[in-house]
């Protein structure tokens, strides 16, 4: 008889090494095996790892359930907002009403017909990018500087996308989209560690809300057709917007719309490229670019965690947290739990236990197929998650007609990482070499 596997130790400091950094998948596999709800006490959470307690979380964070988003009272005493380098936007607040009207008013552009009505400024925001640095490379080859075209897709490209992207929806003046880029990469920082990068990012977005002073003023006089004469028109239950409102609204966008959807974009090429028999799969067929997306968020999406509090005392998975204690629901750990997923350390864009629809903000779990769990569940899910999948779904694809035979550029590079101190934002890579025919 085979005696029982003794259990490891796993050490709360193991989040903080430099391998897990670059990998943290081994890390996951221990705690989903042997303590899928672990404390970890250096940073005072409760880590949650397999998907059925990740999924069990998310409805259980209804209104009135036991779990919340929220960290701070928008109610409270003290300024509501104040310990945000975005301000006080909705990733702050709870279940309530105020989130769900908040969430109602804008959140409509971003899905269905509303959707198709921006897909034009996707598509020549990417053509224009895309054909600056064909051109790049082509007057490389003229000049005899190059036998091949190279691009670091992050730098650019994928990098200043989609801040392009959300700046040109707004209807901010061209001239100004590297003031975007440059306030943008300013408040990721601020969401990284330590307080200086905090005080910059501030005060960057204060610096930022006073350009929009006049311009909100202008669009409350004459609406046009872009997205901020949208929100100051915008009504829901006899209510509009604020000027404050708006502009919290913007800095998120600018944010939540540029990060995560260029390091889609990345993680895309970078698993295709590793992969040379499923790019030849997408090069023949385009559409199956939807599924590339869909795979990346499962096998490696941007968003490993997403915070929780503990309203009152109460059990999940096997373990009783305690009121008031913060929740990680780690993602990047359930997307790759062995009792949903089979060989889930394998990137697999024809895999059959993976739901390549569109996604549900109550998730897809029947029959043997799941849902990816990057986009969130429930009240909290991703607002901008069809305008994020339309993005990096566009580009990649305009991107196939451009870079001829791609071949990752033989430099040293760690992959999909998380972010180095200071640098805030969400996992991804930091540059990504491509040489390709021209």
């Amino acid at each position: 008889m085979t005696a029982p596997a003794e259990a490891p130790i796993i050490e709360p400091g193991e989040f903080l090494t430099a391998e897990h950094r670059i990998d943290p998948f081994p890390l996951y596999r221990k705690i989903r095996d042997w303590e899928p709800v672990y404390r970890d006490q250096f940073q005072n959470r409760f880590v949650v790892t397999r998907y059925a307690d990740i999924w069990d979380a998310y409805k259980r964070s209804r209104e009135g359930g036991d779990f919340t988003r929220a960290v701070y009272d928008p109610k409270g005493r003290y300024e509501f907002g104040s310990e945000s380098p975005l301000g006080p936007t909705i990733l702050e607040m709870g279940e309530g009403a105020e989130h769900r009207w908040s969430r109602g008013i804008v959140a409509g552009e971003f899905v269905g017909r509303k959707l198709l009505t921006w897909l034009p400024v996707i598509e020549g925001t990417a053509a224009e990018m895309i054909g600056r640095f064909s051109v790049e490379a082509a007057e490389s080859l003229a000049g005899g500087l190059a036998g091949r075209g190279e691009v670091d897709l992050v730098s650019q490209f994928s990098q200043r996308f989609p801040i392009r992207v959300i700046a040109g929806m707004l209807g901010l003046p061209r001239e100004d989209f590297d003031y975007f880029e440059g306030i943008y990469n300013t408040l990721f920082a601020g969401m990284g560690y330590g307080r200086a990068y905090f005080r910059s990012a501030e005060q960057a977005k204060i610096a930022l809300h006073d350009y929009l002073t006049p311009i909100l003023a202008a669009r409350r006089a004459d609406p046009t057709d872009d997205l901020i004469s949208k929100f100051v028109t915008a009504e829901m239950s006899g209510e509009m917007m604020t000027d404050d409102q708006i502009k919290a609204f913007v800095t998120l966008l600018l944010v939540g719309g540029g990060d995560t959807t260029h390091k889609a974009i990345d993680a895309m090429w970078w698993n295709l490229l590793r992969h040379p028999e499923q790019y030849e799969a997408v090069r023949a067929r385009p559409e199956l670019m939807d599924r590339v997306f869909t795979e990346m968020l499962r096998f490696d999406g941007s968003n490993h965690y997403q915070q929780r509090r503990a309203l009152r005392e109460t059990e999940l998975g096997g373990r009783i947290i305690p009121m008031g204690a913060s929740v990680a629901l780690c993602l990047g750990s359930g997307n790759r739990d062995e009792r949903v997923f089979r060989d889930p350390a394998t990137f697999n864009i024809f895999r059959e236990d993976l739901y390549f629809g569109k996604e549900l903000r109550t998730g897809y779990w029947k029959d043997g197929v799941a849902s990816h769990l990057g986009f969130g569940q429930e009240r909290h899910f991703c607002m901008g998650y069809a305008m994020a999948r339309q993005e990096a779904v566009i580009a990649s694809t305009m991107l196939l007609d451009v870079l001829k035979n791609p071949r990752l550029k033989d430099v040293p590079n760690d992959g999909i990482v998380f972010p180095p101190p200071g640098k805030g934002g969400v996992r991804g890579l930091l540059h990504l070499d491509i040489e390709f025919d021209l």
